[in-house]
């Protein structure tokens, strides 16, 4: 974002008029000017107080923070806690308590490399950006899953449009799906051995008068036998529970149950990967045409227009893409804006915005880490974010200060973490 800085500048002028007003009557010395403006008094800041977070990292675990307390949640249940640290034995993640990952009602505005913690720390107000004034709740952005069905658009879901005609509807966009129901023997065509399924979602509203959100309509086939076409509508509408659904079955299930897929009002998932035990796993085959333009903006006469009887023939397609190899299908896993992708290649240093990893002897000498030993890491303390708490009322800006190991010359060794925040209590 490019910076810009408005002042407003005061000039104070004397001007001697004494003649204009007639002149004085007797020799006493003028009046010393006025004293001038002098600076302008810092801005009032909300983040009235501190916190400061030193833990040891948990061996393949998570730990939660409640920033408010400036205590430790125990189990990260509940809205109290704020940030949590997931060490899952390889590498060290940092998520809110929102979305995929807690009840809360938390997000995070920006990553450790969108904004440094030296800019951060001039703000008086988490929620007005000192150059664009004030921002919108949804810019604290939930923790949210990431897989075939997540998107790049404003709403975060590749199945739906939203507001194409200047509404406030959800428009589909009849995009094929295919869900192979068993990634560890799914083969490079998408056909087998285990039933690989193609599927379009053709709809978002249902109920009793047909007009209610939250009740996506889809259909599928059986990628074996394409001609047998079976469709679907579920009750999704309501927030934070999922439907669950057996595409062999054709039937509801439960979370503990034979699923594949499953709903949460224009939300989806997989039961793979990071929202299932099983080994479903998906891949965009197609996205039948018109829909965008070449430049891959929505062509809103195309949306409101749409007939599902239009795009079957794109469901049922045997010349669609299908993944490059076995690896090509994608499972479901869980991100934050708190997580950025590494930045540097081996076998240089590896940035993660909140700390860097230093992968060989020689990248940690150029860093100057004493002594230096390979895979240590260091904190970057200039990697900083806002947080909005689980109680969705207060906030923080927040980095990581220090990682230190018990023993510095053994990366093996117990580290210890230290996060400090600046914290702007509810109002």
């Amino acid at each position: 974002m490019k910076s810009r800085i408005w002042k407003a500048t005061g000039v104070a002028v004397m001007a001697a008029l004494m003649a204009a007003c007639g002149g004085s009557s007797n020799d006493d010395p003028a009046a010393p000017p006025a004293a001038g403006p002098g600076p302008a008094p810092a801005p009032a800041t909300k983040f009235s107080r501190n916190a400061a977070w030193t833990f040891p990292l948990p061996a393949a675990a998570s730990i939660c923070y409640d920033f408010d307390a400036a205590t430790e949640v125990a189990g990260c249940t509940g809205a109290a806690w704020d940030l949590m640290v997931k060490n899952d034995g390889r590498s060290t993640t940092l998520w809110t308590n929102s979305g995929v990952s807690g009840s809360g009602k938390g997000g995070a505005f920006g990553g450790p490399f969108d904004r440094r913690w030296s800019e951060l720390a001039t703000w008086s107000d988490a929620t007005v950006d000192p150059v664009d004034g004030a921002m919108p709740d949804a810019v604290y952005f939930k923790d949210a899953a990431a897989g075939v069905f997540a998107g790049t658009n404003p709403i975060g879901v590749a199945a739906f449009e939203y507001g194409v005609a200047g509404d406030h509807l959800f428009y589909p966009n009849y995009r094929v799906f295919l869900i192979t129901t068993d990634s560890s023997s799914a083969d490079a065509v998408g056909t087998g051995p285990a039933p690989v399924f193609a599927l379009q979602i053709t709809g978002y509203y249902g109920g009793a008068g047909g007009a209610a959100s939250g009740h996506p309509t889809f259909r599928w086939v059986d990628r074996a036998a394409p001609g047998a076409v079976r469709e679907a509508t579920v009750d999704a509408s309501a927030a934070g529970t999922w439907v669950y659904f057996d595409l062999i079955t054709g039937t509801e299930s439960s979370e503990t149950g034979t699923w594949h897929i499953a709903f949460n009002r224009y939300n989806v998932k997989l039961n793979g990967g990071e929202s299932g035990t099983g080994n479903v796993a998906g891949f965009v085959g197609r996205q039948p045409a018109g829909f965008y333009d070449a430049n891959g903006a929505l062509v809103a006469s195309r949306f409101t227009g749409a007939q599902p009887s239009e795009t079957l023939a794109d469901l049922t397609a045997t010349d669609m893409a299908v993944p490059a190899g076995a690896a090509g299908w994608i499972e479901d896993s869980n991100d934050s804006a708190l997580n950025a992708d590494a930045r540097g290649a081996f076998p240089k240093a590896l940035d993660y915005g909140w700390y860097s990893y230093y992968p060989t002897v020689d990248a940690a000498t150029e860093a100057g880490i004493v002594p230096p030993v390979a895979h240590v890491l260091a904190a970057n303390p200039e990697g900083a974010a806002l947080l909005k708490s689980g109680e969705g009322n207060s906030y923080a800006r927040f980095h990581v200060t220090s990682i230190s190991y018990a023993d510095p010359a053994q990366v093996s060794s117990q580290q210890t973490w230290t996060i400090e925040f600046d914290v702007q209590p509810a109002q």
